[in-house]
């Protein structure tokens, strides 16, 4: 299953991602799944041998035992936050989002998600 492009062009800002992440996410109805987002380092064939970075990301069904990353959070906070209503800071500190695991990429998360109005 393929995520939408700006999920993928937003996980791209990310400075502190690992180069595997497993990304657990936990809903009440048990309608669980994780992301597992690779940073892929591309020899870019120039005269500079630069190398370029992209992000590969899947959606996977159920559950990780090798999460670096768990959210628990209702469908209806994934989808306001997904759709811009509500930004993913807001949604941590009002506690509707509970996380355990690598706080600074819960912080990254969060920054990249913010309300659009």
């Amino acid at each position: 299953m393929h995520l939408p492009v700006q999920l993928i062009e937003r996980l791209q800002q990310l400075t502190c991602l690992p180069e595997t992440a497993r990304i657990q996410f936990r809903l009440p109805d048990g309608s669980d799944f994780y992301l597992q987002v690779e940073q892929r380092r591309d020899e870019v064939q120039s005269s500079t041998g630069a190398t370029s970075e992209s992000i590969e990301a899947k959606q996977i069904a159920g559950l990780t035992e090798d999460a670096d990353l768990e959210l628990e959070m209702s469908f209806n906070t994934l989808k306001d936050i997904s759709d811009g209503q509500l930004s993913a800071r807001h949604a941590f500190l009002l506690g509707d989002i509970r996380y355990t695991g690598n706080r600074e990429l819960a912080a990254a998360l969060a920054d990249l998600f913010s309300a659009h109005g």
